[in-house]
This record gives structure tokens, sequence and C-alpha cells, in this order.
């Protein structure tokens, strides 16, 4: 991935991607295999998760925005 000292959007360029869909992916296979009783981990892996989620969305958002205006 891009640098993020020298790039502030370095975690949202589409070519991140596919890095990012992967790591939802990921995220969410151990989620679903964590025990009910591994509280902890559940919560910090479902911010995780969710953060990987919402960045696939902005860099569809974007690519969208960007194809429309072209």
């Amino acid at each position: 991935m891009c640098d993020s000292a020298r790039c502030s959007q370095a975690t949202h360029h589409p070519c991140h991607r596919p890095v990012w869909t992967e790591h939802a992916e990921r995220t969410k296979t151990f989620i679903g295999q964590l025990g009910t009783t591994r509280k902890t981990e559940r919560t910090r892996l479902q911010a995780d998760h969710d953060r990987a989620l919402r960045i696939v969305a902005d860099i569809d958002a974007a690519s969208t925005m960007n194809e429309a205006s072209a």
C-alpha cells in the first residue's frame, strides 16, 4: 500500500481494493471460528471487519463518482 506519510488517501486507492476485500473476508472467517467466550477478541475483530468493509465501500463510491464525471 501507499506510504501514509506521503499520501493522505493511502488506504483508499482503487489498486488497494483487493487487499481490503481479502482482509474483510479473512476477518469474517476468523470471527466465525471464535468461540462464544472470546467476546473481547470478537469485538475487536468486528470493528476491524467493519472498517475494511467501509473502506471497500468508499473505494467503490469514489470509483463510481470518477466514472460518472468522466
